[in-house]
């Protein structure tokens, strides 16, 4: 009986799990728009100072995060996948600190080649949440 009782509860328990991992929400959706094509998820243009050399985050790290792309002054763009930025000592603030001040895990500020991207609060966290979350 005690068997049947946990069966009927672990059963809707993976298929709320199982729909929330096909389906991320509207953090990680507006996140991965951000990150790929530059827009919220309104459509708005995220800007940036300096002008970024590109208009997506992919385009200088990788549609996956990879980074290794050889950018003008000799810059190299980071990994983004999460164990990189677990070995470079980033959290989720510290990388939403990089994205919008151009600060590094250690309060250094990163190449000027790296935009600081200006954009609302939930936006930043959306990215940085897609960032942190999906690129493994």
């Amino acid at each position: 009986m005690l068997t049947r009782a946990l069966l009927f509860l672990a059963v809707p328990c993976a298929i709320a799990v199982t729909a929330a991992v096909a389906n991320p929400g509207p953090s990680v959706a507006g996140g991965r728009s951000i990150y790929l094509t530059g827009r919220d998820s309104a459509g708005k243009h995220i800007t940036a100072v300096p002008r970024p050399l590109y208009p997506t985050c992919a385009a200088c790290h990788r549609s996956n995060g990879a980074g290794g792309v050889h950018l003008p002054g000799g810059a190299v763009s980071a990994d983004l996948r999460h164990p990189s930025l677990l070995k470079m000592k980033y959290t989720p603030a510290l990388l939403e600190r990089a994205i919008s001040r151009g600060l590094d895990s250690d309060g250094k500020p990163l190449d000027r080649v790296m935009p600081r991207w200006r954009m609302s609060k939930t936006d930043l966290h959306d990215v940085a949440n897609y960032v942190w979350t999906q690129l493994r």
